[in-house]
């Protein structure tokens, strides 16, 4: 009942900020047209997509993701209009309407905890991916050289990517076991580049990922049971032009939403269970999407970044 109450809040205080547009950080937008990304969100059909959030002084965001109680949402960004780049990425927390917006340390690509208590995140220096309080304290470094920690939505593993006897693989640490086990079998992984922002399916048994093919030299969408590809393993999407790596996979399992970095731009999706090829997500911007996506705990609406003036 409570959790129930509290996604009703979530969603009542998403629509206010969709329709009124009351918050500050969206009021203190320029002036004047500036070429930046946006939060932007829509209904999970992709119809009524509205400006979200605009994100203070980072004119460069990405790798959005709600807390599961749905009170909070994380992201990383830069202030690429005073020359900063990825280098000086910092990780932002808000509320979820996205008021009271905070810098709470250097990172990328942020994943709550279940809990809403932790985050696991990435860091350029030292390179490697790590466990800090939901207020940027206590860093943990759980793997030197990882890279894309997200965290499983049962609270008992994080999933990165690490090289492997010259490939590259998906690793999962066990937190209740201590333990790191490898998807792919050591040196058989086909891929020589596997990249951030996976996504967990709802049960915390697969995963969605963007992998480079070692052989084919195209970048493949995939889906692989973390119990170890023999388990199961899928290619959905296939393209010499590569993807944005980032996923938003439906609390209810059945779609997965990516952008294929196609022209025109525009979001995909695909059912995991199904032997389809993605297809378009309709929704209409003013901008271009650019790949960040994410849904709402409760699966009612998609939030995703897009770039351009307004």
């Amino acid at each position: 009942m409570m959790k129930h109450i509290v996604l009703t809040c979530f969603y009542c205080m998403t629509s206010l900020v969709v329709h009124h547009f009351n918050s500050s950080l969206i009021a203190a937008d320029e002036e004047a047209k500036v070429n930046r990304t946006r939060f932007y969100i829509a209904a999970q059909d992709g119809k009524d997509a509205t400006l979200f959030l605009v994100p203070g002084d980072f004119h460069n965001v990405g790798s959005p993701a709600f807390s599961s109680d749905g009170q909070k949402l994380a992201f990383d960004g830069w202030k690429s209009q005073n020359g900063e780049s990825f280098s000086n990425v910092q990780i932002i927390v808000a509320n979820a309407d996205g008021s009271d917006m905070k810098v709470i340390g250097p990172g990328a690509m942020p994943s709550w905890s279940p809990g809403g208590n932790r985050i696991a995140f990435s860091q350029p220096s030292p390179y490697g991916v790590a466990i800090m309080n939901a207020d940027g304290s206590q860093i943990k470094v759980i793997q030197e050289r990882g890279w894309g920690a997200q965290w499983s939505p049962d609270g008992r593993k994080i999933a990165y990517s690490i090289s492997d006897s010259g490939k590259a693989n998906i690793q999962i640490y066990d937190l209740i076991e201590e333990t790191k086990s490898l998807v792919f079998p050591p040196g058989e992984s086909p891929y020589s580049s596997l990249y951030w922002n996976m996504s967990w399916s709802p049960d915390s048994n697969w995963l969605c990922f963007k992998g480079r093919n070692a052989s084919e030299k195209t970048y493949e969408v995939g889906t692989v049971n973390v119990a170890g590809m023999k388990e199961g393993f899928k290619v959905h999407y296939k393209n010499k032009k590569a993807p944005s790596a980032d996923f938003a996979w439906h609390p209810q399992g059945d779609k997965i939403i990516f952008f294929p970095n196609l022209t025109p731009a525009a979001l995909f999706q695909f059912n995991p269970a199904e032997d389809k090829d993605p297809e378009p997500f309709n929704t209409v911007v003013k901008g271009k999407v650019n790949g960040g996506v994410c849904f709402t705990p409760d699966g009612q609406n998609l939030l995703f970044t897009v770039r351009g003036e307004e």
